[in-house]
């Protein structure tokens, strides 16, 4: 029996977060990390003469085919142990078959070396942008001052700019400077000749000024403010590298899911932003501390900030009352990107340090938005290219060089594990990917970090919905196929059927995991809201234009969850439009690499408010087919099959 054609494997490449579903064997892990648009320096492009393609082999070598005559011209036996091999003569072997027993998907962990990565992927951690120039809104500049005397009786502030002067410094003379700075110059500059470090914003204000050399000591953060979790990314300023990061679920869940009901907490009590704002300070403070404890840097050294947030998180964030983004006609307080001090705001950084807020496009679209457009350049497309920012709070993107247009669907927080029986967020333990044997129901799957299985994860669900009606386990209209629920995989909980994913012996929990018709729903309004959003926004873009037959001709999935979905699936259940796979990518987290693209080039917070007069706003929920599409979209993979073309199997999945 040939089980090739049913091999499937799991590639995660470290520390950029990539996770890889491959079912074709016939690939080196080079051809799959191009496949993928992840860059990696090759000059023999792929051809095993140079060796510079090398990686090490974390778990799963077991998997890989021997080394070969080419890698053992560049890698010594004693590396060879250790793991390391060549990208372009690795390659999984031709006779890997699933082991049914396991119950598991194989799964291999790689990691790429920061030398290997193209330079402007080193700053994306978490995605795949376009990629910046360096040009921080926070320099750093070593000068020597010499000491004062008779004959020379310079004030202090003005020999430093004497020294700026005659070093040729492009800055704008003369510096503003902090009141609190001046204070410091007396008690630094009395020594024969001071070595002193000037921190400058903006060029135009010193905003620091320490004794001795200090330049490498320039970094910033930059945050994504997300309704469930918030990601911070340390940065240096003068060379892009990301140093760490460090995510943590924002606590304002405490109070409501989603924006919509934050913003009632606030309405129905007095003190409801301050307690919010609070909340989400003392959560990025947290993620502050942790990740300048692990590279061992004095938050001081933190001179600038970057937010990246939709409407509701921006406002709650500045303290700013966002009851009526609620309200129509869904008006912010501020729209353009904007500076604070960070003291203003409490966040703790340096004490002079700024914090900017990147532009919101209006309604509960907001700064995240314009970090998906920043990073992905959609607005150099020449093809029209949709952008789905996959979370509670789904935004929607549709446009190219031409024309852009943005909007928002109230996905729910089901793929983020609630409203699910057995779902979780995606963390240690949890199912993040599964596949279904239709002849006898058999679950295979993995776990993040391959731990005891203990919930389900949104891309977890993804899979386990789209295997079941690949098996005749669900119908379109997504309840259980009535001629299967006597199969040992059923079981009835509360007069509701289950599906059962892990049995009980699987997991720690001594329960089995389940998959109940209630949280199938979830799942359908969920795709449903994205799937209806952006057929909503294209009928707009059609009439705006006036061209009738617009498709979709590229799609790139954004968000932490957008990273790890499997677009295979993601299309089968009928959550993205029907386009050729190899036009499907999974950009991570856009909204934060914008926020980290601000913060290294400060030349793309112009480019961010000239874009609010580009984009323009579509309000979904108040179009007046909404509900309809809505509807239709419920059915997988849509009520219409003609919408979904090269999904054949369909034919075969009864309706109802």
């Amino acid at each position: 029996m040939d089980n090739r054609k049913n091999t499937q494997i799991i590639i995660d490449f470290e520390p950029i977060s990539r996770r890889v579903n491959v079912i074709s064997i016939d690939k080196t892990l080079y051809d799959i990390l191009t496949d993928i648009d992840i860059k990696i320096r090759s000059e023999c492009r792929g051809r095993g003469t140079c060796g510079k393609c090398r990686i090490r082999i974390g778990e799963g070598q077991k998997f890989l085919n021997p080394p070969t005559k080419s890698e053992q011209n560049f890698i010594d036996e004693e590396e060879f142990e250790s793991g390391i091999r060549l990208a372009c003569q690795t390659e999984i072997k031709k006779d890997l078959a699933i082991e049914s027993q396991h119950k598991k998907i194989p799964n291999i962990k790689i990691y790429l070396p920061d030398s290997l990565l193209i330079e402007n992927f080193q700053i994306l951690s978490s995605g795949i942008g376009k990629g910046v120039d360096l040009n921080p809104a926070v320099k750093k500049v070593f000068l020597k001052i010499p000491k004062p005397s008779l004959q020379n009786p310079l004030a202090d502030l003005e020999r430093i700019f004497k020294e700026f002067s005659d070093k040729g410094t492009d800055f704008n003379l003369p510096l503003k400077i902090r009141y609190e700075i001046l204070k410091k110059i007396p008690f630094i500059l009395r020594k024969e000749i001071s070595e002193i470090t000037l921190t400058i914003w903006n060029d135009k204000e010193i905003i620091d000024l320490e004794p001795d050399d200090h330049i490498k000591e320039n970094f910033g953060i930059a945050f994504d403010i997300g309704t469930t979790t918030i990601v911070g990314y340390l940065i240096n300023l003068n060379s892009k590298k990301i140093y760490a990061v460090d995510s943590k679920l924002n606590p304002q869940t405490l109070y409501g899911e989603d924006v919509i009901s934050r913003i009632s907490y606030i309405k129905e009590k007095k003190e409801g932003l301050e307690i919010l704002q609070s909340l989400v300070l003392e959560k990025m403070n947290k993620i502050i501390s942790k990740t300048c404890e692990e590279v061992n840097l004095d938050p001081n050294h933190i001179y600038e900030a970057t937010i990246a947030g939709n409407s509701v998180m921006h406002h709650i964030f500045l303290g700013l009352n966002p009851i009526q983004i609620g309200i129509s006609p869904y008006v912010p307080v501020i729209q353009k990107g904007m500076d604070f001090n960070s003291k203003t705001i409490k966040l703790n950084i340096s004490k002079n340090g700024n914090i900017y807020t990147l532009p919101l496009i209006a309604g509960f679209v907001g700064a995240d938005t314009m970090g998906v457009i920043l990073s992905s350049k959609i607005y150099e497309e020449k093809e029209l290219t949709l952008a789905i920012d996959i979370g509670t709070n789904g935004e929607i993107i549709i446009g190219n060089t031409n024309n852009i247009i943005a909007g928002s669907c109230a996905a729910g927080s089901a793929l983020e594990g609630a409203h699910i029986k057995h779902g979780m967020r995606a963390a240690a333990g949890a199912i993040d990917s599964v596949r279904i044997d239709p002849d006898n129901f058999d679950v295979s799957y993995t776990t993040i970090h391959d731990k005891n299985p203990i919930g389900i994860c949104g891309s977890g669900l993804i899979d386990i919905v789209a295997e079941m009606l690949r098996a005749n386990i669900l119908t379109r209209s997504g309840i259980f196929n009535k001629k299967l629920t006597d199969h040992n995989r059923f079981v009835k909980n509360n007069n509701e059927i289950e599906f059962i994913i892990t049995k009980k012996d699987e997991t720690p929990l001594n329960r089995a995991i389940t998959l109940s018709l209630s949280d199938i729903r979830q799942i359908q309004m969920a795709k449903a809201a994205f799937y209806s959003g952006t057929k909503i926004m294209m009928s707009h873009l059609s009439d705006q234009i006036k061209k009738d037959s617009l498709r979709v001709e590229k799609i790139l999935l954004a968000g932490a969850f957008g990273n790890y979905i499997n677009k295979i699936n993601a299309k089968f259940i009928g959550m993205i439009p029907d386009i050729k796979l190899e036009k499907i990518f999974q950009i991570g987290n856009a909204a934060g690499i914008g926020a980290q693209y601000c913060l290294l080039n400060k030349d793309l917070r112009k480019k961010a408010n000239n874009l609010l007069k580009k984009v323009r706003y579509i309000e979904i929920a108040n179009n007046k087919n909404f509900q309809r599409e809505y509807a239709e979209a419920m059915y997988f993979p849509h009520i219409n099959l003609n919408l979904f073309p090269s999904l054949k199997l369909y034919q075969n999945i009864p309706k109802r």
